[in-house]
C-alpha cells in the first residue's frame, strides 16, 4: 500500500508504449517451467518493462517505514486530500501549495529508534543510519522536482492515496 501520484500528461504515454510489452512478458514468464533459466530470464524482462512503465511521470510514496511524507512532518490523509478534487486531483492552485508544504517541510531526524519503531532496520551498508538519512533527502527532492514538473506543464497531478 502507497500512495502513487501520477502526472497523466507525462505517464499515460510511456503506459501505452510498454504495458503491451510488459503484459507480452507476463505471458511469456508465465508459460515457463517455474524456477527454469528461461522463467527467471523472462522474469528479468517484465521486471524491465515494469520499471520503463513507471519511469516517468510517476511517485510512490509507500505507506511503511519509508514513507517520506511522515518523516516530514505531513500526512497523506490530512493533508494532501484535503486539497484534492473528488476525482483525487491536485490542480494548479493547491498543487502549488502541496509543492510549497514539501519544499518547506523539513524533514525529521533520522534516528535508530525511530527507524525501528516504524518497523524498519539498522544495521551496517545499505540499513545504516547514513543511508536511511541519504534515502529520505533523495525521495524529498525528488517528490519536489516531480511536483515542480506537473507545476510547468500546467497539468494536474492524479492521486491514488
Amino acid at each position: 500500500m502507497g500512495a502513487d501520484l501520477y502526472i497523466e500528461k507525462i505517464q499515460k504515454p510511456i503506459l501505452e508504449k510498454y504495458e503491451p510489452l510488459f503484459e507480452a512478458a507476463v505471458r511469456r514468464r508465465d508459460s515457463l517451467p517455474r524456477g527454469s533459466k528461461e522463467a527467471e530470464a523472462a522474469q528479468a524482462e517484465v521486471t524491465k518493462y515494469y520499471d520503463l512503465m513507471f519511469s516517468e511521470g510517476y511517485f510512490r510514496d509507500s505507506y511503511n517505514v519509508t514513507c517520506l511524507l511522515n518523516w516530514l512532518g505531513l500526512s497523506w490523509w490530512q493533508d494532501v486530500i484535503p486539497l484534492c478534487t473528488k476525482a483525487r486531483k491536485l490542480r494548479q492552485d493547491k498543487l502549488r501549495k502541496f509543492r510549497d508544504m514539501v519544499a518547506n517541510a523539513k524533514l525529521e531526524p533520522v534516528t535508530r529508534e525511530k527507524i525501528e519503531a516504524r518497523g524498519g532496520t539498522v544495521g551496517d551498508g545499505e540499513n545504516s543510519l547514513e543511508e536511511w538519512h541519504r534515502y529520505f533527502v533523495e525521495k524529498h527532492a525528488e517528490l519536489v522536482v516531480f511536483l515542480d514538473q506537473a507545476i510547468e506543464l500546467n497539468t494536474h497531478v492524479t492521486c491514488s492515496l
